[in-house]
């Protein structure tokens, strides 16, 4: 689903969730924002030893991309999870938001 100045997954398509896949339709779709909501966010992107998030937040950074992703509770996730979200939210390319709307407030502010 492409929104004005962001790029959204349908969170319905789990399968489709490839960090390489995610960017290229990104970068297809003219844009240079990503927004994850949480049906978009598959229990492997929280369990860092997967690499999912990691191969995706290299990916973004190569590509010049900013992500927004909606995590409500980052408690119920791994500690691991936790400092990652915490290290994030610290920079200017990714950060995660407890709410939507806050997640795309940020993403059209730039």
């Amino acid at each position: 689903m492409i929104v004005s100045t962001y790029y959204e997954i349908d969170g319905h398509q789990h399968d489709a969730f490839d960090p390489t896949a995610v960017v290229t339709r990104c970068i297809e779709s003219g844009s240079r924002a990503l927004l994850l909501d949480a049906p978009a966010l598959l229990p492997e992107f929280f369990d860092l030893s997967s690499g999912v998030a990691g191969e995706l937040l290299h990916k973004l950074s190569l590509y010049g991309i900013r992500m927004a992703g909606v995590v409500a509770d980052p408690s119920i996730h791994s500690d691991a999870f936790q400092s990652f979200h915490l290290e994030t939210n610290r920079g200017s390319q990714v950060r995660f938001f407890p709410t939507r709307a806050q997640a795309v407030e940020w993403l059209e502010s730039a």
